[in-house]
């Protein structure tokens, strides 16, 4: 099944925690042990020359200016390494319009052999005219780069005759049940494979661009009330799963009712039977219409069994 993830952030000058943060990660997704290939435009396309490129590009910048932004990409694992990289060299040319610079650091093997995904980094910023291409700094760029990327990894499995898809939406908006995973990182699996477990404390957070303040202070015991992420993404899936098998069951009724109602000569009770399951479904779907009118009620205020 095709997975889709995009994580946007943008490296500013001023935001920063210290200087030439835009460099540091070039050199955190460049390593050898991880990186399996390195492709770029209108850049240097090699860890030292990268490195120096956003270092003199952050020297340049005004005071406030955004240095760069890096974006995440989960590539589908139905392609190849090489429709992989074509993937993801078409979606940043047309992110950039073939003017503004980008490096792209693919991590697929090793441990991230059943994870490919790409970390690229974006210079926003047409070197000749020195203006923006894509707008990475407006409102509502995350969520373009999220419909585009959708567009594009679909239309490369499409050309690779592959049937899954990807989808930008939400679970809720795509109309499937249950809220989603949460994301857990290697060191708390590594922590709960050698039976250690994380200390919740209260840390200080540096806001993004455009906040009131430059960092808040989040109280993480009064959030995570003593579980752990691992515990926390393992209630969710519990209830996922749960939400699908009353999906399930939901829909399996619906059915039995509509054929009882529709062929009576079939059910294996008389007439009488089949108006009372008539009545039965009419008031189904009447509950129905309050728990979508008024979404605080649960489903066990509708839950019914017909009689045997």
């Amino acid at each position: 099944m095709a997975i889709y993830s995009l994580n946007h952030k943008p490296i500013g000058k001023s935001t920063q925690e210290r200087p030439y943060t835009a460099a540091a990660h070039v050199d955190y997704i460049t390593r050898p042990s991880a990186m399996s290939r390195l492709d770029g435009a209108r850049m240097p396309v090699s860890k030292s020359g990268a490195m120096g490129f956003f270092r003199s590009a952050e020297d340049g910048d005004r005071k406030n200016g955004r240095v760069a932004d890096k974006v995440m990409l989960a590539m589908p694992r139905e392609l190849s390494p090489e429709e992989r990289v074509g993937l993801v060299r078409s979606f940043a040319d047309r992110v950039t319009g073939g003017r503004a610079p980008w490096l792209a650091a693919f991590h697929d093997k090793g441990k991230d052999a059943a994870n490919p995904h790409c970390h690229l980094v974006i210079r926003d910023r047409d070197p000749e005219t020195g203006r923006r291409v894509f707008g990475t700094s407006e409102k509502g760029s995350t969520q373009r780069l999220r419909e585009m990327w959708q567009d594009h990894a679909n239309e490369a499995l499409e050309r690779a005759g592959r049937s899954e898809r990807i989808d930008h939406r939400t679970l809720e908006a795509q109309g499937k049940p249950g809220p989603a995973g949460l994301h857990v990182g290697p060191k708390p699996k590594a922590m709960a494979r050698g039976g250690r477990r994380p200390q919740s404390r209260a840390r200080t957070v540096r806001n993004g661009p455009g906040a009131h303040r430059p960092n808040r202070r989040v109280d993480y015991p009064s959030l995570d009330r003593g579980r752990t992420r691992s515990a926390c993404h393992d209630e969710r899936m519990a209830a996922r799963e749960g939400w699908a098998a009353v999906d399930a069951f939901s829909q399996a009724s619906e059915l039995a009712m509509l054929r009882t109602i529709h062929r009576p000569d079939l059910a294996p009770s008389d007439n009488d039977s089949a108006i009372i399951q008539r009545r039965n479904y009419q008031f189904f779907l009447s509950s129905r219409r309050v728990l979508i009118d008024k979404p605080n009620v649960t489903t066990i205020d509708i839950e019914w069994e017909p009689d045997e």
